[in-house]
């Protein structure tokens, strides 16, 4: 399988058009870019899990999710679209200028789709009035050959910066590109290559589109690579610190570390952040060896890093692998695995902890992915072809299964009791939950054209001993936060495009249950059902630095934190619970 969710090659190619969205709405080519910046690197830490559906769409999302709720200033008097309401503003940037069909503006902006037409109207309307000159078509005739003139040509979105190995490679490399067209058959007026193409309406205007380009090209070309890579490192180099400050210290000395810890990190990172000097201090021993066998459940496992030197993640250094806390507080490290980040695309290497806290799924040393059951010291391999990207792992919540899938045409699950893997495949699977009886819900998803709104659905399935059920397509981005099946198997918990718990039947795909907001901050993931009526959620905190959980009363709807894991890293792999 080819590398086909490498995030250098979407960030080379992507991130300049991100740039210009983020100039039509501030009118600041400084503010843009640290618009920019933020909402790639908030989106690109769930790389693992957008890269398969639509990852411009959730970094568009979240771009304009920050712009509207940060209270911008005023945009420059030059500005053309500086008389129009943020809101406003928002509606026709991504209607217009991103080329998003009526139901994706609605949700990055957070409009009601019945709401819409008439915020365009408005918009368009004061527009207008503001800047008549924008609504004038230019009727330039295009010269002969291949080249468009100079007003209707877009800032560069249809010719990505070429990544090594050439611009077509990175087309057939990425599933988020565009296949490339045949001469004369590109559309020269589309400002952005990842949407499907509206309808026509009443209030489409090709002069305004062709203005908004000429108007967003005036924001400096930028390649947000590097500035969204070192983001993404920091704030893991920032979690893997206090990590190691709390398995370090008592509660009691946590206030006085912590302001140490601040300190000394506001040095390093601002030398990271210039590709400078070393990254902060680990903790200051490095724990045992985990012996084969160990009796103390595991509750959650992290990996370090290496001060002043690198960590190869195949052959991890002891100060760079695997670091496990038991429940008794006892930390080991697990040197018989992968561990760390890959270099190119900065996603962490797999692990996967049973519930119960006694079995560890992850990458050996030897490339295999294994399975390893603490209290008998017995490892068995999954039996799958290894390929080059990372793949999404989960387990049964007894332990007795575990599923991993790479995004594409093949995936498998290991019953650990029998030794015997089970198959999956399709086009890009996915393996979103596992029951205690090996039942598999499975998303496959493949790209439409004739679904209003959409570039792809996927179709979800259960598969298993009791025979195969649904078939029924949904949208990708209800799955992006993952899913968890309910304990008799029947309910699905995922979360929906506006942060909402939702509660789905995982045989004929009915909502049902009360739809509970989960807003404050945001979400990362659902964890996995706490009992027939509760789940649990992670969500990152206030400073989006590490995460806490939640739990949510299907049933009621209320939420509430979970005691019993106060806080917790970013994308720590959680075991078994206090």
């Amino acid at each position: 399988m080819k590398k086909s969710g490498d995030l250098s090659i979407f960030l080379a190619n992507y991130s300049p058009s991100f740039a210009r969205t983020a100039y039509l709405l501030t009118g600041d080519a400084d503010r843009a870019r640290e618009l920019a910046v933020e909402a790639l690197v908030t989106a690109c830490r769930r790389w693992s899990t957008i890269r398969w559906g639509q990852p411009a769409v959730a970094v568009l999302r979240e771009l304009y999710a920050r712009f509207l709720a940060a209270a911008p200033p005023p945009a420059p008097e030059e500005h053309a679209l500086g008389a129009l309401a943020p809101t406003a503003r928002a509606v026709l940037v991504a209607r217009y200028h991103d080329a998003l069909p009526p139901e994706q503006v609605a949700m990055v902006t957070g409009l009601w789709t019945a709401a819409l037409e008439e915020e365009t109207h408005q918009a368009i309307a004061l527009l207008r009035a503001a800047h008549p000159e924008l609504f004038t078509r230019d009727e330039t005739p295009e010269p002969e050959g291949d080249a468009p003139s100079e007003p209707s040509e877009p800032s560069e979105p249809l010719e990505p910066s070429e990544p090594e190995g050439g611009a077509q490679q990175a087309v057939d490399q990425a599933p988020w590109v565009a296949p490339e067209e045949p001469p004369g058959t590109a559309q020269e007026t589309d400002s952005t290559p990842w949407t499907v193409p509206a309808q026509a309406s009443d209030t489409d205007d090709p002069g305004l589109r062709a203005a908004l380009v000429r108007l967003a090209a005036a924001m400096p070309h930028v390649n947000l690579s590097e500035p969204v890579l070192t983001g993404i490192g920091r704030r893991r180099r920032i979690r893997v610190t206090l990590w190691a400050t709390v398995s370090a210290g008592a509660v009691g000395a946590f206030a006085a570390l912590v302001v140490i810890a601040v300190s000394t990190l506001a040095g390093n990172l601002e030398k990271a952040t210039g590709g400078i000097g070393t990254a902060p201090t680990p903790s200051d021993e490095v724990p045992m060896a985990m012996p084969d066998k160990l009796g103390d459940p595991i509750r959650y496992a992290y990996t370090d890093y290496c001060e002043g030197a690198s960590s190869d993640s195949s052959d991890p250094q002891p100060c760079g692998q695997w670091r496990l806390t038991t429940l008794s507080g006892q930390e080991w490290r697990l040197h018989t695995a992968r561990a760390g980040y890959d270099e190119d695309t900065l996603i962490a290497l797999p692990l996967a902890i049973s519930q119960d806290g006694h079995r560890l799924a992850y990458r050996h040393r030897d490339g295999s992915y294994v399975v390893h059951d603490l209290p008998t010291g017995v490892v068995k391999k999954i039996d799958i072809e290894h390929e080059e990207t990372l793949p999404h792992i989960t387990s049964s919540p007894n332990g007795r299964y575990f599923a991993l899938d790479f995004g594409a045409a093949d995936g498998a699950m290991l019953d650990f009791e029998t030794g015997a893997t089970r198959h999956v495949s399709g086009t890009k699977i996915k393996i979103l939950a596992v029951g205690n009886d090996g039942t598999r819900v499975v998303s496959d998803e493949v790209d439409v054209n004739d679904v209003p709104g959409h570039a792809s659905v996927a179709t979800l399935r259960l598969q298993g001993a009791k025979g195969r059920a649904g078939g029924y397509r949904v949208d990708p981005g209800l799955l992006e936060h993952g899913a968890a099946l309910s304990p008799d198997g029947r309910t699905l918990a995922l979360v929906s495009a506006d942060e909402r718990l939702v509660t789905m039947n995982a045989r004929t795909g009915r909502v049902s249950g009360s739809r509970t907001a989960l807003d404050d901050y945001g979400v990362i993931a659902v964890e996995r059902w706490l009992s027939a009526g509760e789940v649990l959620v992670r969500q990152p905190d206030e400073d989006e630095e590490d995460a806490y959980l939640t739990k949510v009363d299907v049933r009621s709807g209320k939420s509430a934190d979970f005691g019993g894991e106060e806080w917790i890293g970013y994308d720590s792999p959680l075991g078994a619970l206090e």
